[in-house]
């Protein structure tokens, strides 16, 4: 009989010093992990709120970093494309319309030649500034990134200007023209930069759901031919400066008469386009502008975004630690009692058992 009786009680003290252990292993995981439950059958509730937290979050962190990238490559883009405006100002010292004025009103040929020097020079300069980078990609090169944009090849009245190995100043139904139209015109790369990326019923994109990020530098410097007074002249802004050059670098060096009469005619007609082709060029710049405020706009509600959903997980998952701690005090505090009160027990029913 007393044994029967010892035999529970150390059952019942074997079972309250095993949930003493649980419990006081379960407080320090909590105080050394800081968090509230390790697995879904801790807390079910709290963990598929969590896990939907996460999802988002994951999201919302990989369109902040495209949006990043594609920040920094417009801003890249935006600082190349207002190098080339400040080489056509009209206002800036040394642009091509001071040096283009200057040789229409400037008759002795020392003055025109080197102008026209000038000029030659500032066409490759422009053309250099639209090659540059960002990272490994060249940031003009449509959604050819890899492929170096814009190339001159030939010499003196036959060099040419080359957008990834398509000539630039194509005539209308020329080959080369339809394949720039294509390019300027088809050629995307579309990302989620957090506007929705939605598709339709026909699983394609809507395109307003997405940001395009391809830049094409034919759309900032223009291409193919126009008429101007009857004269064909091109439309790309580089190609225009460089003909212009190379017609005062013609220019007689003693007297500045023009190389032939129909050179002026060329000359004033190229003036007048390249008007034209700057301002589009800075309609553009503006365009470009409005996207890169745009992207950094975006980048701070992504940024704001992410923040709130981190705070919202921590919410959910990460303890009081002032309480956590509190607890794991309160459970090695009881395990201690526990292991006390055993002591007592043990003592208590050998004594029982010897008599």
């Amino acid at each position: 009989m007393i044994r029967a009786t010892t035999n529970g009680v150390m059952k019942a003290y074997r079972v309250n010093l095993n949930k003493s252990t649980l419990r006081l292993n379960s407080a320090r995981n909590t105080v050394l992990t800081e968090r509230n439950f390790n697995s879904y059958a801790e807390d079910p509730s709290a963990a598929a709120e969590a896990f939907q937290l996460r999802r988002t979050f994951m999201t919302v962190s990989s369109q902040l970093s495209v949006s990043e990238s594609v920040s920094r490559k417009f801003d890249t883009a935006y600082g190349a494309i207002d190098s080339v405006v400040s080489m056509v100002d009209n206002a800036a010292e040394g642009s091509a319309m001071k040096s283009i004025m200057a040789a229409i009103n400037d008759t002795t040929g020392s003055g025109r030649n080197a102008l026209g020097t000038e000029l030659v020079q500032l066409a490759g300069s422009i053309v250099q500034s639209l090659n540059c980078k960002y990272g490994d990609q060249y940031i003009f090169s449509g959604a050819d990134g890899l492929t170096l944009p814009f190339e001159w090849v030939g010499e003196g009245d036959d060099r040419k200007l080359l957008y990834r190995g398509i000539e630039v100043d194509a005539a209308a139904g020329s080959d080369a023209l339809a394949s720039l139209d294509y390019i300027s015109q088809m050629e995307s790369r579309y990302v989620d930069v957090g506007i929705g990326l939605t598709e339709d019923d026909n699983d394609q994109l809507i395109k307003s759901s997405a940001f395009d990020s391809v830049l094409q530098g034919i759309g900032v410097l223009n291409y193919g031919m126009t008429e101007v007074d009857g004269i064909e002249v091109p439309q790309n802004i580089a190609s225009i400066v460089y003909r212009m050059g190379r017609i005062l670098s013609k220019c007689d060096s003693e007297t500045g008469e023009w190389a032939d009469p129909a050179d002026k005619d060329e000359f004033l007609a190229l003036s007048k386009q390249f008007t034209e082709s700057s301002s589009e060029l800075k309609k553009y710049h503006v365009d470009m502008s409005t996207k890169a405020n745009y992207l950094q706009n975006n980048q701070s509600v992504l940024e704001n975004t992410a923040y709130t959903l981190n705070e919202q997980i921590l919410a959910v998952e990460q303890c009081d630690l002032a309480d956590a701690i509190t607890s794991f005090s309160w459970a090695q505090y009881c395990y201690n009692a526990a292991l006390k009160m055993g002591n007592s027990i043990l003592s208590e029913s050998l004594m029982d058992y010897m008599r």
